[in-house]
Protein backbone atom coordinates (compact mmCIF):
# COMPACT_ATOMS: atom_id res chain seq x y z
CA UNK A 1 0.00 0.00 0.00
CA UNK A 2 2.93 2.79 0.85
CA UNK A 3 4.98 1.50 -1.77
CA UNK A 4 2.50 2.71 -4.16
CA UNK A 5 1.93 5.96 -2.56
CA UNK A 6 5.59 6.28 -2.15
CA UNK A 7 6.08 6.00 -6.00
CA UNK A 8 3.17 8.57 -6.57
CA UNK A 9 4.98 11.44 -4.44
CA UNK A 10 8.61 10.14 -5.61
CA UNK A 11 8.42 13.51 -7.55
CA UNK A 12 7.58 15.54 -4.25
CA UNK A 13 10.35 13.75 -2.15
CA UNK A 14 12.86 14.59 -5.07
CA UNK A 15 11.66 18.32 -4.77
CA UNK A 16 11.37 17.97 -0.73
CA UNK A 17 15.04 16.26 -1.19
CA UNK A 18 13.37 13.83 1.11
CA UNK A 19 16.71 10.92 0.35
CA UNK A 20 14.90 7.69 0.70
CA UNK A 21 14.04 6.53 -2.73
CA UNK A 22 12.87 2.78 -1.51
CA UNK A 23 10.46 4.43 0.74
CA UNK A 24 11.89 2.64 4.05
CA UNK A 25 11.09 5.29 6.42
CA UNK A 26 7.55 5.34 5.35
CA UNK A 27 7.33 1.22 5.75
CA UNK A 28 8.98 1.71 9.01
CA UNK A 29 6.61 3.95 10.04
CA UNK A 30 3.49 2.13 8.76
CA UNK A 31 5.02 -0.49 10.91
CA UNK A 32 5.29 1.88 14.06
CA UNK A 33 1.84 3.19 13.40
CA UNK A 34 0.58 -0.43 13.16
CA UNK A 35 2.09 -1.68 16.57
CA UNK A 36 0.67 1.88 18.72
CA UNK A 37 -2.85 0.86 17.06
CA UNK A 38 -2.45 -2.74 18.95
CA UNK A 39 -1.38 -1.15 21.83
CA UNK A 40 -4.15 1.09 21.86
CA UNK A 41 -6.41 -2.13 21.08
CA UNK A 42 -5.21 -3.37 24.24
CA UNK A 43 -5.19 -0.53 26.26
CA UNK A 44 -9.06 -0.17 25.26
CA UNK A 45 -10.47 -3.89 26.03
CA UNK A 46 -8.68 -3.24 29.68
CA UNK A 47 -10.43 -0.05 30.61
CA UNK A 48 -13.17 -1.69 29.22
CA UNK A 49 -13.31 -5.09 31.25
CA UNK A 50 -11.79 -3.05 34.12
CA UNK A 51 -14.89 -0.81 34.06
CA UNK A 52 -17.34 -3.37 33.63
CA UNK A 53 -15.63 -6.38 36.15
CA UNK A 54 -15.17 -9.76 34.66
CA UNK A 55 -18.07 -11.95 34.07
CA UNK A 56 -17.03 -14.26 36.94
CA UNK A 57 -16.98 -10.93 39.73
CA UNK A 58 -21.06 -10.53 38.69
CA UNK A 59 -21.47 -13.99 39.48
CA UNK A 60 -19.53 -13.72 42.84
CA UNK A 61 -21.85 -10.42 43.41
CA UNK A 62 -25.10 -12.21 42.48
CA UNK A 63 -24.31 -14.59 45.15
CA UNK A 64 -23.69 -12.62 48.19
Amino acid sequence: MFKRFWQSISKWADALRMDDPRGDYMFGLEDRVAKLEREVEGLQIQIRTTLTGSPDDRVHQLQS
